[in-house]
């Protein structure tokens, strides 16, 4: 744990976040290509999709067309893992640490397994909790109620984003490849949810209201020429830009709050084979 203030953890998501990018060139540029390549995938399978569902085609194909759409969504998932682990690296252990390390470490096997974790966990546990809901709500007459089930579904959300925030330092943990404990990282931030929250969404807000801007200059051009293939091709490489950006400035922060907030996990030895 380290004094920093917020101003630090601002600016040094922002410098750490391009410095990274800088760090290892070809690193970003490969992980933008992959975007890239896999956004022009995704928009052609699901317009095809489209028109496999009004053709009326057979199941065989739709089938195949959904395989190939969770690929293109793991090559996808894939890539950013690597970028966020060199990001998280390069803030928490230096600039040569993060250009030694290999693409494809044990480091970001572990960060793509913990993601899945995560992912399955609030999947799992916010589907039961809405089937207890709206088995409650049907008991007590309630089940038409809008606004009942509009307020347990937001409340939910925010447990989720609460449970989210106070793990997140897992993530720099396994980027610095020590030990991953999650009620270390849940001991670490404890009475720091707002300022972790309030850090996180000020220093990725200017990007958003970037990202806001470009999309909107985007869907404009797009309408103005919606079938021209520069057009297209052009929209798909500002959002892979933006997205490598966005990740970029995203482990940033998460790699100053590791700074800032990391006490009982730094006292962890290297991960088990296991882990």
């Amino acid at each position: 744990m380290e004094p920093i203030t917020f101003k630090q953890c601002f600016k040094g998501a922002w410098v750490d976040g391009f410095n990274a990018l800088r760090n290892r060139p070809l690193l970003c540029l490969s992980v933008a290509v992959v975007i890239l390549v896999t956004s022009a995938l995704g928009v052609t399978f699901r317009q095809l999709a489209a028109n496999a569902a009004q053709a009326g085609t057979s199941a065989g194909f739709r089938f195949g067309m959904s395989t190939l759409s969770l690929t293109v969504g793991l090559s996808n998932f894939f890539a950013f893992s690597v970028l966020a682990v060199h990001v998280l690296r390069y803030v928490i252990l230096g600039p040569e640490a993060a250009r030694q390390a290999p693409w494809m470490s044990r480091d970001v096997k572990r960060y793509m397994w913990t993601s899945v974790q995560l992912g399955l966990g609030f999947g799992l546990s916010g589907t039961a909790l809405i089937v207890i809901a709206v088995i409650a709500l049907r008991a007590t007459g309630h089940a038409n109620s809008s606004a009942l089930i509009s307020t347990i579904i937001v409340l939910l959300m925010c447990a989720m984003m609460f449970i989210a925030v106070r793990v997140s330092l897992i993530y720099g943990q396994i980027a610095a490849g020590r030990g991953k404990q999650w009620r270390a990282a849940w001991q670490d931030t404890r009475g720091h949810f707002w300022s972790m929250l309030g850090t996180g969404v000020a220093t990725i807000l200017p990007l958003v209201v970037v990202a806001i801007l470009v999309t909107t200059v985007l869907e404009t051009t797009l309408r103005i020429m919606p079938s021209a293939l520069v057009a297209v091709l052009g929209i798909l490489t500002v959002q892979a830009a933006l997205s490598v950006v966005w990740m970029a400035v995203t482990c940033g922060v998460g790699g100053w709050l590791y700074h800032r907030y990391a006490n009982h996990l730094l006292t962890l030895d290297a991960p088990p084979a296991d882990d």
